[in-house]
């Protein structure tokens, strides 16, 4: 190491700590103020995210309302607790309900299966009992009600009603649980309504009516404006099928209704707030829950949530503006950050130019070590330089030049192993041939052994099961075999197998398998057979057998077979399928010999 000079690269090194020591501080204001605009953020969002759950938890109250005096009072009726044809009873049960009811709630009533209704409605703080069956034929009739729930003077005659037709009726009977109807507009109230409906059945579970709590939509506004009031925040309602607003925290009104007094509900296009109107546009094309909306000056963190119950399926969308106090931190923090990068930048800069200049000798280096890796082993580093860099090259050359030697003689002996190898894989080879053709062939026919064949039949059952392709089987029994060895001897017993497994090959082709099955029997598998075509091969190879002479030693036999045939059927086995051939060849023995026997 005593020959380096005056540019080592501990000097060039120390040169790039202080300009990493200047980068690292940079980052570390960069981080704090990073941090520091996400923690505004963080209290933004959370912010938000706390004013939409408090809206969302007082539109649950509000909904539950009516669902709850539905439940509480359901049982009644049930039950047939309440008389339901007696008006005095029916004017004290709902006119009680209604008088400890909650002022959004309009009427509680029972519509009927057979279209008679009970109820009591609250119009400017006057309860008033309502009913219509046969007795008022089938019209609306009101009466006033006093402090003791007693029925006094009629109100109100009103024209024929029938609760089945009502929305609020029908949903219930159709969802056959609790519910609400479409909003509406009220018939009597300037204002939306909507209705909680309870389908009642009896022990039967016969439908006996409909149980109904009906509320106006006007105090949900005020509701919304109390809680979004000192947050600073804004809330607007709209249903989701349709786009219509359905209560706001701005004061705004929900409906319309022109001089003529056409009624209209004002759609989410139609308002003239533009960050609500954005963020339920952006939320229709791209069902994104959180938007973040700048408009005029203003950044706005908007959250869309949906709200469902019981048939309700509403969009919630609050949005809450950052204050000035958070504007004017935000804005000196992107200055500051906008400064801080220059600064970086700069740093980087000089920094990078310099480590290039460190570098460059190392990237020959390494593109000398690459070349040589891809096996040029002629390549070999510069060595001029008097620093690390020229020692670390001569390193290196000296271990090219060891690695060169050690490599060509590795060469050699790789290209002497492979050469033992190819042999070695060509004997494993011819090797494996051998004991596979050992596995599959009987060795005194040369056809295929039982196992091949059972292989074979397990494929085809399972070809069956995919596509329903039809196969046959047949056994082939040599008849009176027992008598030719006998009288001729084993060896030309031996010789008749052999000719006869010559004649299946040769009368099957491609149309089969044959395979030794076990002494004088033979198994025939028909992969795509039916069964007329099964019996047509087996007479032909019944004939060729028959008609062959089989000359053993100067000797003639005389050789029959008796077939069985069997056409597979559904959910058989390989057991069953060879059980059937096996008896069709019993059969085909029982009846003379020397013939074709269909299993039947």
């Amino acid at each position: 190491m005593s020959h380096l000079s005056d540019k080592s690269i501990k000097k060039q090194i120390r040169s790039l700590i202080f300009s990493s020591l200047v980068l690292t501080v940079g980052m570390i204001v960069f981080i704090i103020l990073y941090y520091w605009n996400n923690s505004i953020k963080e209290t933004m969002v959370y912010t938000q995210q706390e004013t939409t759950q408090a809206v969302l938890q007082k539109i649950k109250t509000f909904i539950d309302i009516p669902l709850a005096i539905n439940e509480q009072n359901r049982y009644f009726i049930e039950n047939g607790l309440i008389n339901i044809k007696d008006v005095n009873n029916d004017a004290k049960f709902f006119g009680s309900v209604m008088r400890s009811a909650d002022d959004s709630v309009y009427s509680f009533s029972f519509g009927t299966a057979d279209g008679e209704y009970y109820g009591v409605r609250s119009i400017y703080d006057q309860l008033e009992f309502m009913e219509s069956n046969k007795y008022t034929g089938g019209k609306s009739t009101y009466y006033m009600l006093d402090d003791g729930l007693q029925i006094g003077r009629v109100a109100k005659y009103l024209k024929k009603f029938d609760p089945r037709t009502r929305d609020w009726y029908k949903a219930a009977v159709e969802n056959k649980k609790p519910v609400f109807s479409d909003i509406y507009r009220h018939f009597v109230m300037n204002d939306l309504a909507i209705s909680a409906s309870y389908p009642i059945y009896n022990n039967k579970k016969e439908l006996t009516g409909v149980l109904g709590t009906h509320i106006t939509l006007y105090k949900l506004n005020n509701e919304l404006q109390e809680i979004v009031k000192s947050r600073y925040a804004k809330a607007y309602i709209f249903e989701k099928n349709t786009g219509y607003l359905v209560a706001n925290s701005d004061n705004k009104p929900n409906f319309t209704v022109d001089a003529a007094g056409v009624f209209h509900r004002i759609s989410a296009k139609e308002i003239k707030d533009d960050t609500i109107k954005t963020a339920y546009i952006n939320y229709q094309n791209n069902a994104d829950d959180t938007v973040n909306t700048l408009v005029g000056i203003r950044d706005f963190y908007v959250k869309v949530s949906e709200y469902k119950n019981s048939g309700i399926d509403w969009i919630l969308i609050t949005a809450v503006p950052e204050s000035p106090y958070v504007m004017a931190i935000k804005k000196s923090i992107w200055v500051s950050a906008v400064i801080l990068l220059i600064i970086l930048f700069i740093v980087v800069f000089f920094s990078s130019h310099k480590i290039d200049n460190c570098l460059q000798p190392i990237y020959q280096l390494i593109d000398i070590s690459e070349k040589f890796s891809n096996g040029d082993f002629s390549k070999r580093a510069h060595t001029s330089q008097k620093n690390e860099i020229g020692v670390l090259g001569i390193a290196f050359n000296n271990m090219a030049d060891h690695l060169e030697t050690l490599i060509n003689r590795l060469e050699h002996k790789v290209k002497e192993r492979t050469i033992e190898l190819e042999q070695q894989n060509i004997a494993l080879a011819t090797t494996k041939e051998k004991l596979e053709n050992l596995l599959q062939i009987d060795f005194l026919t040369g056809l295929y052994n039982r196992r091949f064949l059972i292989e074979k039949l397990e494929a085809s059952i399972e070809k069956f099961a995919k596509s329903n392709t039809v196969f046959a089987v047949f056994m082939l029994d040599i008849d009176f075999f027992k008598h030719i060895n006998d009288k001729y001897g084993h060896d030309c017993g031996d010789f008749a197998l052999k000719e006869a497994a010559s004649i299946f090959k040769k009368c099957l082709q491609d149309y089969g398998y044959a395979a030794r099955w076990g002494g004088e029997e033979f198994l025939v598998l028909l992969p795509q057979s039916d069964e007329q075509f099964a019996v047509n091969i087996a007479e032909n190879i019944r004939r060729e057998i028959e008609n062959y002479k089989f000359l053993c030693e100067d000797l003639e036999m005389k050789i029959t077979l008796t077939i069985g045939v069997a056409v597979y059927d559904y959910w058989m086995s390989v057991d069953e399928i060879v059980k059937h051939a096996d008896i069709a060849v019993y059969a085909g023995k029982q009846n003379g010999r020397n013939r074709v026997e269909l299993y039947k």
